[in-house]
């Protein structure tokens, strides 16, 4: 790879520290008591450092509290509470694993794409009890509900259809987790769910188990829980970002210490045993050796009211749009081959996002601006999905940027890191990052499998092995050459 290649130097380039001044996500117009939280005076010798306050950060802390009785933990954000991915995505709670399949047993084997399939379907039914145990269904509108996988041309379709037969061959016990819809049955679907309108231009789709929330509301709310429950033990630190990390052995005067970590954040050093980086996107602007392994990439959302041209059907289905990743050389404008779709039991808003911009666009963590012809991309795409040619009766009632972190293999990643990765001495760093879109479908059990790795308690027989920091994912998938290939084939 050349060094003035312009993608090597996109997914390398450092992400820096999460901007003081984003976008406002719908979710966050009214903030939560706790979006401001923090202690008189930053708290020192913490058993457990957490870096972001997203559901991942959350699922951490609530993990180690609970099953450690002394822990002391400090949860440290840079901006306010939960204003990272979490706060910011697209309320969607839906596994992607059925159209990874064909792929994921290739290149991980059928056990291992099989405990993926498994993984990503169980952290869905968590969530909705995490929910249901902190009484937040009301507040976070959550809806169990169906979502419709729409595929936009005929070999997408194709090759979903591939995928679902291998996984229900390679596991029986699968079938009928998918129900296919031929291209009439999408266009009817509102018979299937006696409301609205069916999805217009599809050449096929298919039915599974999902649902919906109001993702902000739930992460405020169990962590004001948390801090009822722990008042001794947890602290929560907003607008406190961490500036570096260092350990005992490369500082000036190195002694022995029960809290070898040390933690240089806005507001002074913070001493911790342990250090977990819950921060997705931007974990390589603490740990540089993981530039190009996670890169940062912006999303757009837009919150659109279809002024009751359309029936709500927010309480029954949500949907996605899957379409080759296209690229525009007269615009150079990519198309990354989808758009997600909820909808407001209460309000028939539409929750829609989806990305269409230049690649120097997505491959960012500037989520201070969202790009006024990716909003209009939007405004514009949507109706149609409805029938509808022209949007003018339509309002846009919000729209903003978030970003999320994607690993050079498509997986997450989720273990104890090297010295090889820290660049430090000591085995106390950790991390639970690059969830490449899906952090609903895999935060929460991969905060749980992080928290209980870090208790020294073996997870192998339900985390997913391909998620781990194991040497030979470090030498052949999760590298930089493969993640400038994953993006250069778009192009």
């Amino acid at each position: 790879m050349a060094p003035n290649d312009p993608v090597l130097n996109l997914v390398t380039a450092d992400p820096g520290l999460p901007r003081a001044n984003p976008t406002q996500s719908y979710w966050q117009h009214i903030p939560h008591a706790l979006a401001n939280v923090q202690s008189s005076k930053l708290p020192n010798d913490r058993d457990f450092a957490i870096i972001g306050s997203g559901i991942t950060g959350l699922s951490v802390a609530r993990s180690l509290l609970e099953r450690h009785p002394t822990a002391t933990v400090t949860v440290l954000e840079a901006r306010a509470l939960c204003s990272g991915a979490t706060g910011r995505n697209g309320g969607q709670m839906a596994a992607n694993a059925g159209e990874q399949y064909m792929h994921l047993a290739e290149t991980h084997g059928v056990e291992t794409a099989g405990k993926i399939v498994d993984f990503t379907f169980r952290n869905l039914e968590k969530m909705q009890k995490l929910i249901e145990e902190y009484d937040a269904v009301e507040l976070s509108e959550m809806q169990r509900l169906q979502k419709l996988r729409v595929f936009l041309t005929q070999d997408k379709f194709d090759d979903f259809k591939r995928s679902i037969a291998r996984l229900e061959m390679d596991h029986p016990s699968k079938k009928g987790l998918y129900t296919i819809l031929d291209a009439d049955a999408v266009l009817k679907a509102s018979l299937v769910f006696h409301v609205g309108y069916g999805i217009h231009g599809s050449s096929g789709g298919a039915l599974l188990p999902a649902g919906t929330v109001w993702p902000y509301r739930l992460v405020t709310k169990v962590f004001a829980a948390l801090l009822e429950t722990y008042p001794g033990r947890l602290t929560i630190e907003t607008h406190t970002p961490v500036e570096s990390v260092e350990h005992i052995s490369t500082l000036a005067s190195p002694m022995m210490s029960a809290y070898p970590y040390t933690l240089d954040t806005s507001r002074g050093p913070l001493r911790a045993q342990n250090v977990v980086y819950c921060t997705n996107g931007y974990s390589g602007h603490l740990l540089p050796r993981l530039r190009g392994l996670v890169h940062p990439f912006k999303g757009t959302m837009t919150v659109q009211d279809p002024q009751n041209t359309v029936s709500n059907q927010g309480a029954a289905i949500s949907w996605g749009f899957h379409y080759p990743p296209s690229y525009d050389p007269k615009t150079k404008r990519l198309g990354y081959g989808l758009y997600y779709l909820g909808q407001s039991a209460k309000t028939g808003y539409f929750y829609f996002g989806g990305e269409n911009a230049r690649l120097e666009e997505s491959v960012s963590s500037d989520d201070t601006f969202v790009a006024e012809d990716s909003v209009k991309h939007l405004e514009v795409v949507l109706p149609r999905f409805f029938g509808k040619s022209d949007r003018s009766d339509w309002r846009l009632v919000s729209s903003w940027s978030g970003i999320m972190g994607y690993s050079s293999d498509g997986l997450p990643m989720v273990g104890q890191l090297p010295t090889t990765l820290t660049g430090r001495r000591g085995d106390g760093e950790w991390i639970a990052a690059a969830f490449n879109g899906y952090g609903m479908a895999n935060s929460l059990m991969s905060g749980e499998a992080l928290a209980s790795m870090i208790l020294g308690e073996d997870v192998s027989d339900w985390l997913p092995a391909a998620y781990g920091m194991g040497e030979k994912r470090l030498q052949e998938t999760l590298t930089v050459p493969e993640a400038v290939n994953a993006l250069r084939s778009k192009l």
